[in-house]
């Protein structure tokens, strides 16, 4: 009976120990990843106040012009809704190193599913500010959005070190710590507050045609105008004419889009005859780039009194 209960108490604990390795073996890389990252957010004097000019892609991406490693000029598309990214040629091509991979397969708007690579590069800047080791996830050629992102993409751990002002009137954009109140109270004076406006289905848009308030995901990723789900899509087509068309992604991908023309109200302000396009494939509610660009708009980035990241954003449509 004893050697039995012993031969049973080292099985249990083979199997403690088992069980602890593969829980460090998965955490392990998330907690390395995320202090890597906040580490960003001391990147920024607290009376920083830099300004860049605005700038768009050909697609209609806002673009911010970086150097990497001191030498390497690059233009990268902002993305409120993804991690920075950059193809996997141009970081070779650019000096990056391999960082590591996180153990987890993430899903690009595409439904596709890949395991993220890692990869860092000595610095990042952009302007006066500056990022020390900043990481990108690779994309090889055979990922959809290869050709999408073109030179990369500044995601949202980056542009978690600040606050930034866009103002699309005036053709700059604004980035300042985000401690500083006074100059965040200055920048978003006449502009709705959204608290966590820039997180998933956080920005009530009114549907004019449907009566009916439906939230949506501020993603600067998406260079259209107003992108619906598939449900909300089917029922517009009962009230609305619409246009379908069959598109490719990355030259795999099969989708089919249909725009509609209707009026919506998205923080106060009426907009007759907006673009809204449902992608079957993509399935979600986006404010894109193109309706931004009619925008002034606050990223406010922060952190609580816990250490809990806000991701604010104030908002004007003009």
């Amino acid at each position: 009976m004893k050697k039995k209960t012993k031969r049973n108490l080292i099985i249990a604990a083979i199997v403690i120990v088992l069980i602890a390795a593969g829980a460090a073996w998965f955490i392990y890389p998330f907690i390395r990843y995320s202090s890597h990252t906040l580490a960003y957010r001391s990147a920024l004097p607290g009376n920083a106040c830099y300004q860049y000019p605005i700038q768009y892609s050909k697609e209609g991406w806002f673009l911010i012009d970086c150097t990497l490693n001191g030498t390497h000029k690059v233009p990268l598309r902002i993305d409120t809704q993804a991690t920075s990214l950059m193809r996997e040629d141009s970081i070779q091509a650019y000096g990056g190193e391999y960082w590591g991979n996180l153990p987890i397969k993430s899903t690009n708007a595409y439904q596709e599913k890949n395991s993220p690579e890692l990869y860092t590069f000595t610095s990042i800047a952009f302007g006066e500010a500056s990022i020390q080791e900043p990481m990108f996830n690779g994309i090889r050629k055979d990922n959809v959005i290869y050709d999408v992102i073109d030179e990369g993409v500044f995601g949202t751990e980056m542009l978690a070190i600040g606050t930034w002002k866009f103002d699309t009137e005036a053709g700059t954009m604004t980035l300042f710590h985000s401690n500083n109140k006074d100059l965040l109270a200055k920048e978003t004076a006449g502009m709705t507050y959204l608290p966590q406006g820039l997180r998933e289905d956080s920005i009530p848009v009114y549907m004019n045609g449907l009566n009916e308030e439906v939230r949506f995901t501020l993603d600067l990723g998406y260079t259209g105008v107003l992108e619906i789900n598939n449900a909300l899509a089917d029922r517009l087509k009962t009230y609305f004419p619409c246009e379908e068309k069959i598109k490719q992604h990355g030259g795999k991908l099969t989708d089919t889009l249909t725009v509609f023309k209707i009026p919506v109200t998205v923080a106060g302000t009426r907009v007759d005859s907006c673009e809204v396009v449902n992608s079957r494939v993509v399935d979600a509610n986006y404010i894109g780039a193109g309706f931004m660009h009619r925008c002034n708009f606050v990223l406010y980035y922060s952190l609580n009194e816990h250490g809990k990241p806000n991701k604010d954003l104030y908002l004007k449509v003009r």
